[in-house]
């Protein structure tokens, strides 16, 4: 009879603890872990004939995912935009349109997106656009829109 009460103590606290286990493991998915934003600079910027305020320019760009664009979509923007030939002299936060091929290492997926002419801190006239990419590791090479190119930028970013 001992043995019994026992055994039975024993299982009933393991079936306690199971269930401990189990409702705590769902409140824990229940809230999902805050995603960070991350950018990424392209790690070639894109050079071409812009024309204005520079005949060569040097085009930074960038991607940002995580939290602000969601999951699955990448912000694409311009960063900067400097002469070509005096990198990093009399560079300015405007930029011309610049065209992205981008393709989805991980799904195969691929598209086109264009970042419009703008500057930032201009609300409204801000050079970025958000892409769809799908979540995976993403890779970019970045044209001109309207100039011819010189050195396109290059760029690989995780879309989580």
């Amino acid at each position: 009879m001992r043995h019994s009460k026992l055994a039975v103590l024993a299982l009933a606290t393991t079936a306690a603890a199971v269930a401990l286990t189990t409702a705590s493991a769902g409140i824990a998915a229940a809230v999902p872990d805050p995603v960070s934003v991350t950018t990424t600079a392209f790690q070639v910027p894109f050079t071409g004939v812009i024309g204005d305020p520079f005949p060569f320019a040097t085009v930074s760009l960038a991607a940002s995912t995580g939290a602000s664009p969601g999951p699955g979509v990448a912000r694409l923007s311009a960063t900067s935009m400097c002469p070509a030939f005096t990198p990093g002299a009399n560079c300015t936060a405007y930029t011309s349109a610049t065209t992205i091929r981008w393709l989805n290492l991980s799904t195969g997926a691929t598209g086109t997106a264009t970042v419009p002419s703008g500057s930032f801190g201009v609300p409204g006239k801000e050079p970025v656009v958000d892409v769809p990419t799908g979540s995976g590791h993403v890779t970019a090479t970045v044209l001109g829109a309207s100039s011819a190119t010189i050195v396109p930028g290059l760029g690989y970013f995780f879309v989580p």
